[in-house]
């Protein structure tokens, strides 16, 4: 009997010592068991999600741990989920999960607001408006700008456009009008040449020359190429250019109400396991 229940202990009780440890019931919107905010900083998040809540019924809690303790995150959340009952009877709620030390977060959505808010969205939000903020560890306002983003879009429609990247598609049209500058010297070196002898050898390279103009980068180098080859053969005058092309590249919410402190959470807990996970 002795040895049977060693075993027992033995077995299972690195279980318990890394079970996640979280109350069975929310004092606020906010819980913070890392000690990561400042009292005024947990009481500008609560009262913002009390706001929230009386003007939609959504329902918004963030749990702050220390680390996950080796759990499987969005299984916690889940669990966390479940049992706080967050969201109402339309399942409307949401979970932003921080694992301080495992540099590990989460946003986990109840069926209400899977439509509203789809993975493809958290996703986003965490990585563009959280995540730059938690590298720095600025928490506070990580999950500010987070929580501001989710308000707007669980009440304004998400359409994937929105969240278009548009950087690269700005550098590619940089580039490629860089060879518009390069072209026009080309032209004033054809222009400037009065001779007929070579007309053959200036048509084909023209003919280069507007096709390399429409291939970005390797076509500018094609058209520099041409330049010097066109100085050495001296199809045109000796003339002083210069050229020079430049490129430039160039929410938060706040309320007043106060909310209380005692409250059992919602009518809510189902959530098919929707949201994303993060780090940083």
């Amino acid at each position: 009997m002795v040895y049977k229940l060693a075993y027992i202990i033995f077995f299972f009780l690195p279980l318990f010592l890394t079970a996640q440890s979280f109350p069975e019931k929310p004092a606020n919107y906010v819980t913070d068991n890392a000690d990561i905010l400042t009292a005024s900083e947990e009481s500008s998040l609560n009262n913002k999600l009390a706001t929230f809540e009386k003007q939609t019924t959504n329902q918004f809690f963030i749990y702050i741990a220390p680390s996950l303790n080796g759990q499987e995150m969005s299984a916690l959340c889940q669990e966390i989920f479940y049992k706080w009952k967050i969201g109402t009877k339309n399942n409307n709620g949401l979970l932003i999960a921080v694992f301080v030390n495992d540099q590990k977060f989460r946003i986990h959505t109840g069926y209400g607001l899977e439509g509203a808010l789809p993975d493809l969205l958290t996703k986003h939000i965490q990585d563009n408006e959280m995540r730059p903020y938690f590298k720095n560890n600025n928490y506070y306002s990580g999950i500010d700008k987070g929580i501001d983003k989710l308000i707007y879009y669980s009440k304004n429609e998400f359409k994937p456009e929105d969240l278009k990247d548009y950087s690269e598609e700005i550098k590619f049209w940089l580039i490629y009008f860089a060879n518009v500058p390069l072209l026009a010297l080309v032209l004033y070196f054809f222009l400037r040449n009065k001779s007929k002898n070579e007309s053959t050898k200036k048509t084909s390279l023209l003919v280069v020359a507007c096709i390399c103009v429409l291939i970005p980068f390797i076509g500018g180098v094609g058209l520099l190429m041409m330049l010097v080859f066109m100085k050495e053969i001296r199809m045109g005058p000796r003339a002083n250019g210069s050229g020079s092309g430049s490129s430039s590249t160039s929410s938060s919410s706040s309320s007043s109400s106060s909310s209380g402190s005692g409250f059992s959470g919602g009518g809510g807990g189902s959530s098919g396991g929707g949201g994303s996970s993060s780090d940083w």
